[in-house]
């Protein structure tokens, strides 16, 4: 009798600590798979994104700066105005430009929109201080998308 009052004790402990143990490491498991699908889902988007610099032109002056950039990437941009765009000339400046539509160190889009769609050529006007314009030499223009996907070209004034 003794025996079947010690295995029933040690049968219900053992479906205690089983159950326990599933209750405590479900969830976290749970949502262990939830970060890893949101992950796997922002990597799709950033190697799906893509742009490039076509072109770069500064004005006689040095303070505006035009440059043309190119969605080649397959999926659309959304949030444009959280961009980054860098003016840079090696070695003696480096300026981040502001989403603006006037004043020193900004930048501005068109066509204005709320999504940059694949094959679409975004012309970006940059104005830079009269104080302190782009000398005369070398520059670089740097993008960079809100998730993370940059471009630069060289360009001369």
């Amino acid at each position: 009798m003794d025996k079947v009052i010690v295995t029933g004790l040690l049968v219900i402990g053992s479906v205690t600590a089983a159950l326990v143990v599933i209750l405590t490491i479900g969830p976290s498991v749970s949502g262990s798979s939830q970060s890893v699908l949101e992950s796997q889902m922002e990597a799709s988007t950033r190697i799906k994104t893509n742009i490039e610099i076509i072109a770069v032109a500064a004005n006689s002056g040095g303070t505006l700066v035009d440059a043309w950039v190119k969605n080649v990437g397959v999926a659309p941009i959304l949030g444009l105005e959280t961009s980054d765009v860098f003016v840079i000339t090696p070695g003696a400046r480096f300026d981040a430009m502001t989403y603006a539509t006037g004043g020193d160190n900004t930048w501005t889009e068109s066509p204005l929109g709320a999504s940059w769609n694949r094959g679409e050529t975004l012309h970006m006007a940059i104005t830079l201080p009269v104080g302190s314009p782009l000398v005369t030499g070398d520059h670089m223009i740097r993008v960079s998308t809100p998730n993370g996907i940059v471009a630069e070209r060289a360009f001369s004034r």
